[in-house]
Protein backbone atom coordinates (compact mmCIF):
# COMPACT_ATOMS: atom_id res chain seq x y z
CA UNK A 1 0.00 0.00 0.00
CA UNK A 2 2.66 2.04 0.62
CA UNK A 3 4.02 1.83 -2.77
CA UNK A 4 1.00 3.31 -4.46
CA UNK A 5 1.07 6.37 -6.43
CA UNK A 6 -1.16 8.78 -7.91
CA UNK A 7 -5.24 9.21 -7.80
CA UNK A 8 -7.69 6.43 -7.99
CA UNK A 9 -11.53 6.44 -9.50
CA UNK A 10 -15.01 5.13 -8.09
CA UNK A 11 -16.11 4.12 -4.77
CA UNK A 12 -12.95 2.64 -3.18
CA UNK A 13 -14.34 1.67 0.15
CA UNK A 14 -16.21 -0.34 -1.74
CA UNK A 15 -13.50 -2.01 -3.67
CA UNK A 16 -11.31 -2.55 -0.34
CA UNK A 17 -14.06 -3.51 2.08
CA UNK A 18 -17.38 -4.77 0.53
CA UNK A 19 -20.07 -4.91 2.51
CA UNK A 20 -17.67 -4.14 5.97
CA UNK A 21 -18.07 -0.57 4.89
CA UNK A 22 -21.20 0.40 2.89
CA UNK A 23 -21.33 3.88 1.36
CA UNK A 24 -24.02 5.36 -0.87
CA UNK A 25 -24.27 5.12 -4.78
CA UNK A 26 -22.97 7.96 -6.48
CA UNK A 27 -20.56 9.77 -9.71
CA UNK A 28 -16.98 7.99 -9.93
CA UNK A 29 -14.67 10.32 -8.44
CA UNK A 30 -11.14 11.09 -7.95
CA UNK A 31 -9.29 9.81 -4.54
CA UNK A 32 -6.09 10.99 -3.47
CA UNK A 33 -3.83 7.52 -2.55
CA UNK A 34 -2.88 9.38 0.37
CA UNK A 35 -7.07 9.52 1.43
CA UNK A 36 -6.99 6.10 0.41
CA UNK A 37 -4.16 4.36 2.84
CA UNK A 38 -5.45 6.79 5.55
CA UNK A 39 -9.65 5.03 5.09
CA UNK A 40 -7.76 1.76 5.17
CA UNK A 41 -6.22 2.19 8.41
CA UNK A 42 -9.42 3.73 9.80
CA UNK A 43 -11.86 1.10 8.40
CA UNK A 44 -9.43 -1.52 9.51
CA UNK A 45 -9.07 -0.72 12.82
CA UNK A 46 -12.46 -0.22 13.71
CA UNK A 47 -12.91 -4.04 12.16
CA UNK A 48 -10.29 -5.23 14.43
CA UNK A 49 -11.94 -3.52 17.39
CA UNK A 50 -15.31 -4.99 16.56
CA UNK A 51 -14.33 -9.02 16.05
CA UNK A 52 -11.80 -8.25 19.44
CA UNK A 53 -15.09 -7.07 21.91
CA UNK A 54 -17.02 -10.31 20.25
CA UNK A 55 -14.42 -12.75 20.77
CA UNK A 56 -13.69 -11.06 24.66
CA UNK A 57 -17.65 -11.64 25.38
CA UNK A 58 -17.45 -15.37 23.98
CA UNK A 59 -18.85 -18.05 26.03
CA UNK A 60 -17.32 -21.22 26.43
CA UNK A 61 -19.11 -23.31 23.70
CA UNK A 62 -19.60 -27.47 24.60
CA UNK A 63 -19.65 -29.77 21.90
CA UNK A 64 -21.46 -32.86 21.87
CA UNK A 65 -21.28 -35.51 19.62
CA UNK A 66 -21.28 -39.38 18.84
CA UNK A 67 -18.80 -39.86 16.91
CA UNK A 68 -15.90 -37.63 18.66
CA UNK A 69 -13.51 -37.60 15.35
CA UNK A 70 -16.25 -37.25 12.89
CA UNK A 71 -18.27 -34.06 13.84
CA UNK A 72 -20.63 -34.09 11.47
CA UNK A 73 -23.04 -34.61 14.24
CA UNK A 74 -22.46 -32.32 16.64
CA UNK A 75 -24.21 -29.99 18.64
CA UNK A 76 -23.25 -27.01 20.38
CA UNK A 77 -24.42 -25.18 23.43
CA UNK A 78 -23.26 -21.81 24.91
CA UNK A 79 -22.92 -21.58 28.31
CA UNK A 80 -24.19 -18.76 30.82
CA UNK A 81 -22.04 -17.10 33.07
CA UNK A 82 -23.47 -19.01 35.54
CA UNK A 83 -23.22 -22.27 34.02
CA UNK A 84 -19.30 -21.11 32.34
CA UNK A 85 -18.50 -21.14 36.25
CA UNK A 86 -19.61 -23.87 37.87
CA UNK A 87 -18.64 -25.89 34.60
CA UNK A 88 -15.05 -24.85 35.17
CA UNK A 89 -15.53 -25.92 39.24
CA UNK A 90 -17.12 -28.73 38.45
CA UNK A 91 -14.42 -31.86 38.77
CA UNK A 92 -15.87 -35.46 37.34
CA UNK A 93 -12.89 -37.43 38.37
CA UNK A 94 -13.72 -40.42 40.73
CA UNK A 95 -17.95 -39.83 40.12
CA UNK A 96 -19.46 -43.01 40.32
CA UNK A 97 -21.95 -44.30 37.15
CA UNK A 98 -24.22 -46.94 36.15
CA UNK A 99 -24.15 -48.53 32.53
CA UNK A 100 -28.04 -48.54 31.86
CA UNK A 101 -27.12 -51.25 29.47
CA UNK A 102 -25.87 -53.84 32.15
CA UNK A 103 -26.02 -52.56 35.42
CA UNK A 104 -22.36 -52.62 35.97
CA UNK A 105 -20.77 -49.93 38.05
CA UNK A 106 -18.21 -47.34 36.63
CA UNK A 107 -15.82 -44.64 37.97
CA UNK A 108 -14.59 -41.49 36.00
CA UNK A 109 -10.89 -41.44 36.33
CA UNK A 110 -10.09 -38.72 33.72
CA UNK A 111 -11.99 -36.13 31.42
CA UNK A 112 -9.49 -35.27 28.27
CA UNK A 113 -10.15 -33.03 25.35
CA UNK A 114 -9.74 -34.10 21.80
CA UNK A 115 -7.62 -32.57 19.10
CA UNK A 116 -10.76 -31.23 18.16
CA UNK A 117 -12.21 -29.56 21.25
CA UNK A 118 -14.60 -32.23 22.29
CA UNK A 119 -14.22 -33.76 25.55
CA UNK A 120 -13.36 -37.37 25.88
CA UNK A 121 -14.09 -39.44 29.52
CA UNK A 122 -11.95 -42.45 30.28
CA UNK A 123 -13.86 -44.72 33.22
CA UNK A 124 -13.04 -48.00 35.17
CA UNK A 125 -15.40 -50.72 34.90
CA UNK A 126 -15.47 -51.99 38.00
CA UNK A 127 -16.60 -55.48 37.81
CA UNK A 128 -14.33 -56.13 35.15
CA UNK A 129 -11.55 -53.80 36.18
CA UNK A 130 -10.63 -52.30 32.88
CA UNK A 131 -10.10 -48.81 31.51
CA UNK A 132 -12.53 -47.55 28.83
CA UNK A 133 -12.94 -44.08 26.66
CA UNK A 134 -16.17 -42.56 26.27
CA UNK A 135 -17.39 -39.32 24.58
CA UNK A 136 -19.36 -36.78 26.90
CA UNK A 137 -22.27 -38.03 24.32
CA UNK A 138 -22.58 -41.53 26.23
CA UNK A 139 -23.33 -39.10 29.39
CA UNK A 140 -25.75 -36.49 28.39
CA UNK A 141 -28.49 -36.63 26.17
CA UNK A 142 -31.56 -39.32 25.18
CA UNK A 143 -29.43 -41.96 23.94
CA UNK A 144 -27.47 -41.50 27.07
CA UNK A 145 -25.30 -44.85 27.98
CA UNK A 146 -24.72 -43.92 31.62
CA UNK A 147 -26.12 -42.05 34.65
CA UNK A 148 -25.73 -41.31 38.06
CA UNK A 149 -25.07 -43.73 40.91
CA UNK A 150 -27.68 -42.30 43.40
CA UNK A 151 -30.03 -41.33 40.26
CA UNK A 152 -29.92 -44.82 39.38
CA UNK A 153 -30.43 -46.91 42.50
CA UNK A 154 -33.16 -44.35 43.26
CA UNK A 155 -34.73 -45.34 39.78
CA UNK A 156 -34.12 -48.76 40.67
CA UNK A 157 -36.16 -48.80 43.93
CA UNK A 158 -38.85 -47.06 42.10
CA UNK A 159 -38.86 -49.69 39.44
CA UNK A 160 -39.65 -52.11 42.43
CA UNK A 161 -41.75 -50.77 44.12
CA UNK A 162 -44.15 -50.33 40.73
CA UNK A 163 -43.76 -54.20 40.50
CA UNK A 164 -44.53 -54.85 44.18
CA UNK A 165 -47.86 -52.21 43.86
CA UNK A 166 -48.52 -54.71 41.04
CA UNK A 167 -48.06 -57.57 42.48
CA UNK A 168 -49.84 -56.95 45.91
CA UNK A 169 -52.58 -59.36 45.63
CA UNK A 170 -50.16 -62.52 44.51
CA UNK A 171 -47.70 -61.45 47.45
CA UNK A 172 -50.39 -61.38 49.84
CA UNK A 173 -52.11 -64.23 48.66
CA UNK A 174 -48.29 -66.04 49.19
CA UNK A 175 -48.32 -64.38 52.91
CA UNK A 176 -51.64 -66.04 53.84
CA UNK A 177 -49.70 -69.54 53.91
CA UNK A 178 -47.80 -69.45 56.77
CA UNK A 179 -45.39 -72.04 56.24
CA UNK A 180 -43.98 -70.19 52.96
CA UNK A 181 -42.35 -67.81 55.18
CA UNK A 182 -39.01 -68.88 57.27
CA UNK A 183 -36.92 -66.63 59.41
CA UNK A 184 -33.42 -65.26 58.04
CA UNK A 185 -29.77 -66.58 59.65
CA UNK A 186 -29.91 -63.44 61.64
CA UNK A 187 -33.31 -63.57 63.21
CA UNK A 188 -34.13 -59.73 61.77
CA UNK A 189 -36.52 -60.88 58.75
CA UNK A 190 -39.16 -63.36 57.80
CA UNK A 191 -38.28 -64.05 54.11
CA UNK A 192 -40.65 -65.26 51.23
CA UNK A 193 -38.48 -66.95 48.31
CA UNK A 194 -40.49 -66.80 45.25
CA UNK A 195 -40.72 -70.10 43.72
CA UNK A 196 -41.48 -67.69 40.36
CA UNK A 197 -39.20 -64.99 40.68
CA UNK A 198 -41.13 -61.24 39.48
CA UNK A 199 -39.90 -59.20 36.55
CA UNK A 200 -39.06 -55.94 37.44
CA UNK A 201 -40.84 -53.56 35.39
CA UNK A 202 -39.61 -50.92 32.90
CA UNK A 203 -36.45 -54.06 32.47
CA UNK A 204 -34.09 -51.94 34.54
CA UNK A 205 -31.18 -53.41 35.13
CA UNK A 206 -30.38 -54.42 39.45
CA UNK A 207 -27.24 -56.00 40.88
CA UNK A 208 -27.71 -59.65 41.94
CA UNK A 209 -28.42 -60.67 45.75
CA UNK A 210 -28.47 -57.18 46.96
CA UNK A 211 -30.60 -56.18 49.67
CA UNK A 212 -32.71 -53.04 48.07
CA UNK A 213 -34.99 -51.04 50.76
CA UNK A 214 -38.76 -51.34 50.06
CA UNK A 215 -41.37 -50.12 52.22
CA UNK A 216 -44.57 -51.73 51.52
CA UNK A 217 -47.64 -52.62 54.39
CA UNK A 218 -49.18 -55.94 54.43
CA UNK A 219 -52.09 -56.05 56.83
CA UNK A 220 -53.14 -59.94 57.61
CA UNK A 221 -55.85 -59.00 59.84
CA UNK A 222 -54.02 -60.16 63.33
CA UNK A 223 -50.75 -58.98 62.56
CA UNK A 224 -48.86 -56.76 60.16
CA UNK A 225 -45.53 -57.29 58.02
CA UNK A 226 -43.85 -54.93 56.67
CA UNK A 227 -42.16 -55.71 53.58
CA UNK A 228 -38.20 -53.83 54.11
CA UNK A 229 -36.03 -55.18 51.41
CA UNK A 230 -36.02 -57.53 48.32
CA UNK A 231 -33.05 -59.19 46.65
CA UNK A 232 -33.23 -59.96 43.22
CA UNK A 233 -31.43 -61.99 40.65
CA UNK A 234 -31.18 -61.99 36.26
CA UNK A 235 -32.84 -58.69 37.00
CA UNK A 236 -36.13 -60.36 38.96
CA UNK A 237 -37.66 -60.17 41.90
CA UNK A 238 -36.78 -63.65 43.81
CA UNK A 239 -37.17 -63.01 47.77
CA UNK A 240 -38.87 -60.59 50.17
CA UNK A 241 -37.76 -60.03 53.46
CA UNK A 242 -40.13 -58.79 56.26
CA UNK A 243 -40.67 -57.41 59.63
CA UNK A 244 -43.63 -58.76 61.64
CA UNK A 245 -45.66 -56.40 63.82
CA UNK A 246 -48.00 -58.26 66.60
CA UNK A 247 -50.64 -56.51 68.56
Amino acid sequence: MNNIKGDMVGDIESIFFGDLKQTPQSSPQTTSVDTIKEQVKTISEEVSKTQNKTNSEGRTVIQITNDPVNLDDIEEFVLTELEEKRFNTFNPRDKYFIDIETGEEVKIVEKTTLYNGTFLYTVKHIDEDKLVTYPRKMFVGNFKRFVPKDYYIREAERSIEDTIDKETILIKHLLEKPDNLQETEDGVYLELLLEEPIPILNGIHVPDKIEIPVKRMFDMDYKILMLEKVICLDDKIASLLFVDYWF
